[in-house]
């Protein structure tokens, strides 16, 4: 008898050479799709990692050792649409997810670190840009939030040492 070993995925942060981007959200009606693609020329693998929607903080996690190939673009679905035909189209939810108002498509990577984000409509895209990156954190109850990444304040950093003529 043999022994069997259930597959085990390492998590990744962002491959060097790999450039992981949302190409589009499309929200027609009550059928959605978010087209995520790989620009980059090395294969990203994507276990641990998360789609979420930025208003409502609607959670999609990629399946364990799910890899996106470069120029080999899925596809996230939901709502009425919804479709899960890996390895190209993947079902999130038969809920819809993303506003029909305008929202932002985010990507962390497994350890809740912003790697790319999308705004629509376009008008929100500037806006969107500007935004400091984001953390995805998981709490305790197994919910998650949205965060902002804190810069250290340079008010209460000590000031360096000015060189200057000495009075004497």
């Amino acid at each position: 008898m043999g022994l069997h070993r259930r597959a085990t995925y390492s998590p990744m942060k962002l491959v060097d050479g790999a450039r992981i981007c949302v190409k589009e959200v499309r929200n027609d009606g009550k059928s959605e799709a978010v087209v995520i693609a790989n620009e980059g020329h090395v294969e990203q693998p994507l276990t641990g990692w998360t789609l979420v929607s930025l208003h409502g903080v609607q959670v999609f996690r990629f399946e364990d050792g799910m890899v996106l190939r470069p120029g080999v673009p899925i596809t996230v679905t939901s709502g009425e649409g919804v479709k899960h035909k890996p390895p190209a189209v993947f079902g999130w939810t038969d809920q819809t997810v993303w506003s029909n108002r305008g929202d932002v498509a985010l990507v962390f990577d497994y350890e809740g670190d912003e790697v790319c984000r999308f705004a629509y409509p376009a008008s929100r895209a500037e806006q969107a840009a500007r935004l400091p990156k984001q953390v995805l954190v998981r709490d305790e109850d197994g919910t998650y939030t949205i965060e902002a990444v804190r810069r250290e304040s340079t008010r209460n950093r000590p000031k360096p040492a000015r060189a200057g003529k000495s009075k004497g």
